[in-house]
């Protein structure tokens, strides 16, 4: 494809691309590293029903938190362009009217948090964990929550200065300093969850001073009084956060439903077993999120500039990139899932790879789409597909307790729910709508899918069969050396016989200099 002069080089973004894209993958591997220590950690010493409590009281926090995100996703955008043309009166009246509405959201969110860690124990019927435990834990995560929240303003200047790195080390931060805390505490004191609510807490009010400091250090010509809050900006802020906070719904109905129900109809063992498959599938899932996020300011400030054309150029490469590249991990953690899961937490839970499987089988062409996402929320379109979100929510609550019982298909049941709602709100939907809005073909943008597909076919087809002969044991030395000689492979015949000329230069002008320097010319 023809790639704009404008999009091969675009304007003051290569450095802070790079350094974007850089924390990105940093941020992951912190993520990744706790995530898969963390579990066995918890089942060690709390034990996998109390276990199976954590991700439910941090899903949970993400429906009461649905308000304060859309808040932010609007913060950002309008800041953005306030910001990329130069408005200081506009970037004036955004934040500050941003910063007392979070801080009123979070106000009144914290009794509706109580209560609701309250009737907790109740609700789920957990009867074998201490009760004061669970309701500390779930009230203490929510505090921090609503804490972290306060960020958003903070965050979304550095966001609009392309910044996205500095937010990315305080993540880095948060979770570092969450998972210190609680080890700590479990070494000092007898491991308990409401500790693991303490930790959140601390690591938000630590997250938030830091964000403070330096969004100050990045653009401290915004100046911070609630006389300067206009009720223009709120309702204009407020609208669009609306139809985000309806898709948000419907997103979360699709990605955190399934846990809820899962616990709630066969119990918080199994509960504890699908949430191990769901963090491998939100590993994946944050992975596409950590390489989108680096284009969400680029998008919106194309956009300021009306550089329109350019955002389509931008689109069809980021979605075929984007499959391409998330093919790789999602075949290789479906071929070695009996693997991971025996060194993760043990071969008792290998059964579970079926599960894997399952989620990640059309994972390729979903996630490969979620680049168009954020074009159509930088043309402020996002009322029609936020209907659709909460259509494919339901659609998913439905299936998922219509399958379990009518087949007898278990939490099995669940999982098919889960992912064939959100393959037709992803894979069908976003590609025609994002093309509508952008006024091209709507076929333009379901052919960037095909190659991510067709990689991960690829990959299972050829891997498959070589591990079989291989007979590689649960060892990550044997793991990773295969892995590593699938990707090469893989990802020479990508760079080499899939991209094109102009894809491989742009890929090769955003990666960070250390890397692009060292990159073989037979590879990129």
């Amino acid at each position: 494809m023809r790639v704009s002069p404008e999009f091969a080089h675009p304007p003051d973004f290569k450095r802070e691309f790079s350094r974007n894209l850089t924390s990105n993958f940093a941020l992951f591997a912190v993520n990744l590293l706790v995530g898969l220590l963390v579990v066995p950690f918890y089942i060690d010493t709390l034990g996998l029903a109390a276990y199976g409590v954590i991700p439910l009281a941090t899903s949970f926090t993400s429906y009461v938190m649905l308000i304060l995100d859309s808040l932010n996703v609007a913060i950002s955008r309008y800041l953005t362009i306030n910001i990329q043309r130069s408005d200081l009166s506009g970037a004036t009246r955004t934040f500050n009217t941003a910063l007392v509405t979070v801080g009123a959201f979070a106000l009144l969110f914290a009794p509706v948090a109580v209560g609701i860690a309250t009737l907790t124990p109740d609700f789920f019927r957990i009867t074998d964990i201490e009760r004061t435990s669970v309701f500390f834990l779930f009230a203490l995560v929510f505090l921090g929550a609503l804490i972290t929240a306060l960020r958003s303003p903070f965050s979304a200047v550095m966001y609009a200065h392309n910044k996205i790195h500095y937010n990315n080390y305080i993540s880095i931060t948060y979770t570092l300093a969450a998972i210190g805390i609680i080890v700590a505490l479990f070494a000092i004191e007898t491991p308990s969850l409401s500790y693991v609510g303490l930790a959140y807490l601390i690591a938000a009010l630590l997250s938030l001073i830091l964000t403070i400091i330096l969004s100050r250090a990045v653009y401290n010509r915004i100046p911070i009084s609630a006389s300067h809050f206009s009720k223009y900006e709120f309702f204009r802020i407020t609208d669009l956060a609306r139809w985000i906070l309806i898709d948000q719904i419907g997103t979360l109905l699709l990605l955190q439903l399934s846990l809820i129900i899962v616990n709630r109809a066969f119990g918080t063992a199994a509960g504890g077993e699908y949430a191990m498959v769901m963090i491998l599938f939100n590993l994946l899932w944050s992975i596409t999120g950590l390489i989108t996020s680096v284009l969400s300011p680029v998008y919106y400030t194309y956009y300021a500039r009306r550089s329109f054309a350019t955002i389509h150029d931008l689109s069809v490469v980021s979605v075929k990139c984007v499959g391409l590249a998330m093919a790789l991990p999602i075949g290789l953690m479906s071929l070695f899932s009996p693997q991971i899961l025996t060194i993760w937490v043990g071969e008792e839970f290998a059964h579970l790879s079926l599960l894997i499987w399952t989620l990640l089988l059309p994972l390729t062409a979903i996630v490969a789409v979620r680049p168009l996402i954020i074009s159509y929320a930088a043309y402020n379109r996002v009322r029609v597909p936020a209907l659709v979100t909460i259509a494919a929510g339901l659609l998913n609550l439905v299936l998922a307790l219509v399958l379990p019982r009518i087949y007898g298909l278990g939490m099995y049941g669940v999982a098919i729910a889960f992912i064939l709602a959100l393959w037709l709100r992803n894979a069908v939907f976003v590609p025609w709508y994002a093309a509508k809005v952008q006024g091209v073909p709507a076929a333009a943008f379901y052919m960037p899918t095909i190659p991510g597909f067709l990689g991960y076919a690829a990959l299972v087809a050829a891997g498959y069969p070589l591990i079989s002969i291989l007979s590689v044991p649960a060892s990550i030395a044997d793991i990773a050396l295969v892995s590593a000689a699938i990707s090469i492979v893989y990802l020479a015949v990508v760079a080499r016989v899939v991209l094109t000329g102009p894809e491989r230069d742009l890929i090769r002008s955003v990666l960070p200099s250390p890397i692009s320097r060292r990159v073989p010319s037979w590879l990129l």
